[in-house]
Formats: C-alpha cells, structure tokens, sequence
C-alpha cells in the first residue's frame, strides 16, 4: 500500500523557523501512514522532524507477523522508542534538578549538537521545566585529563563514542537570570 498523508490540517506556528521539512511533508502536518511496511518511511520523517507526535503509522500485520516479514522493522520501530526514551530521560532530569537547584546554581548538559542528536531539543526541554541557557560552550575532552567517553545503554557501551560538535549547555533557573540582568547590564556597560 502507499503511504497516505493529511494535507495541510494545521495551525500557522508562531515560529516559521521551527517547522521541519522533508521534501512535501513537514512537522506541524497530522500524518497518517496506513501498510506502512517496514516503518522506514515513518522513522525517517520522525527523524527529520525530531518527533512522530503528529504522526500515525499503521500495519495490517501484527507484530511478530510483521517481524518476520519485514525483518528491519523491528530497527525502525526501535529507533522511534529510542529518540522517545532519551528525551524522556533529560525531560525528567529537568524536571528534577528545577526543584533541587539553588537559586543561583547552573545545570550543564553536555551533548552532541549535530544530528540526529539535535533533535532530542536539549533547550526546549529546559525551557518546559523553567530553565534558560545560558551560555554553551565547546566541549574539549583534551582539558579532563583521564576521562573516557563511553556510548550509553546497548551493547556497544564500552567503546568510545564519538565527541565531534559536542558542546557543554549551561542553563539556570529563568527567574535567576532575570534578577541578574540588571547585573549584567551594568557589567556590559563598563565593558564598552
């Protein structure tokens, strides 16, 4: 079967910039994928928008029919839990750190800002547990001596992962950063 999209049941963003393409298809439209096969098709669009909230995808098959039809399935579906799952993980830390942070601590992610990583949207997820960022700032493995970088929860995490466009995100409280402002201003201000 071919795969069916909605046409254009969407609202205007307040942010153009934020809407995703690829090729006819964007992140605000509600897709429906109906004989989607091998869920390829619905991975990759969920990879280009960074998210399948919008998105329904369908098989006539049942799971392990479809497994032993279409053996790569079983890859893509586990691809769409697993950018579901990481997100999840930062959401709730966020979420946590809001409420044990002092007023003027800081928290750092450090995290890969090229893709597909960026689509975990590190900063709109602070955003949604009242953090801004504050600054970001090149990660340099060279400067912690004896660090080893390791993947992370699946088979391969004992080999070394890859630290290229890594970079260290600093966020606060929003509230800490407003009441420093004026601090800041004052500061910027001597500067010129």
């Amino acid at each position: 079967m071919g795969e069916l999209y909605s046409e254009h049941f969407t609202k205007k963003t307040s942010s153009q910039r934020s809407v995703k393409w690829i090729t006819h298809y964007n992140s605000t439209q509600r897709i429906l994928l109906v004989g989607e096969g091998d869920f390829s098709f619905s991975a990759c669009l969920a990879n280009a928008f960074g998210s399948a909230k919008n998105m329904v995808a369908t098989s006539l098959d049942s799971k392990a029919t479809l497994y032993w039809k279409q053996w790569s399935s079983e890859a893509h579906l586990q691809d769409l839990k697993e950018l579901r799952k990481h997100r999840k993980l930062l959401e709730n830390f966020f979420m946590s750190s809001s409420k044990m942070l002092s007023e003027e601590g800081e928290v750092h992610v450090t995290h890969r800002n090229d893709y597909p990583y960026r689509k975990w949207k590190l900063e709109k997820l602070a955003k949604k547990a009242g953090f801004v960022l504050v600054e970001m700032v090149e990660f340099m493995k060279e400067k912690y001596p004896g660090y080893h970088n390791k993947r992370g929860g699946s088979i391969k995490s004992n080999k070394k992962f890859p630290l290229k466009e890594c970079f260290t995100f600093k966020f606060s409280l929003e509230k800490s950063l407003e009441e420093d402002d004026g601090l800041i201003m004052k500061m910027s201000s001597l500067l010129l």
